[in-house]
């Protein structure tokens, strides 16, 4: 069972990296925005992953800074899609 919960802690690790990697990437070949809702959804479950990595691997740099991210996001999203006048 050990084995399974670290596997399973790894592959979400990952899947956080290739959300977030994944949104730069689209962004940065123009085949979406930084202001989109997929980017920044992206990002958002990227670093939700990664917080979530960070903290059971007690890497706080990594948690830290993703939570940054997320929250610049999550703001982001916001303004971009709820606070429109």
């Amino acid at each position: 069972m050990a084995i399974l919960r670290k596997y399973m802690g790894e592959a979400v690790g990952w899947g956080g990296a290739l959300f977030s990697l994944a949104a730069f990437s689209l962004n940065s070949m123009g085949l979406t925005h930084g202001q989109s809702v997929e980017y920044l959804g992206m990002n958002i479950v990227g670093c939700l992953l990664l917080i979530f990595y960070g903290l059971t691997k007690k890497a706080h740099a990594s948690y830290v800074l993703n939570t940054i991210f997320l929250l610049v996001a999550v703001i982001a999203l916001v303004r971009a899609y709820f606070l429109q006048v």
